[in-house]
């Protein structure tokens, strides 16, 4: 079964969890960067790109250009869009 990266710590995680995400409902992608940057954002791929199936919420990150940076940066980003739909949802009732 596969799990949250490595390198996602623990708060990360615990919050993910606590939203409901399961890391099998989580498409993930790195993809080449576009835009400024030199060479180095257009050859290699260290944008990252993820999708949440259940929602369909999507996540581009090319911050920087690490792609870990990018990647904790994205997992954290899709955590607080699915925290804001939660909070949305809860308001509207």
């Amino acid at each position: 079964m596969p799990g949250f990266p490595d390198i996602l710590d623990a708060a990360l995680r615990q919050r993910l969890v606590a939203l409901g995400v399961r890391p099998e409902d989580v498409e993930e992608r790195f993809v080449r960067g576009t835009g400024p940057g030199g060479q180095k954002i257009n050859k290699t791929s260290s944008t990252v790109w993820l999708r949440h199936g259940p929602t369909g919420l999507e996540v581009r990150c090319q911050a920087g250009r690490s792609q870990v940076w990018n990647r904790v940066q994205a997992w954290s980003e899709l955590g607080a869009k699915l925290a804001q739909r939660r909070d949305d949802a809860a308001a509207e009732r």
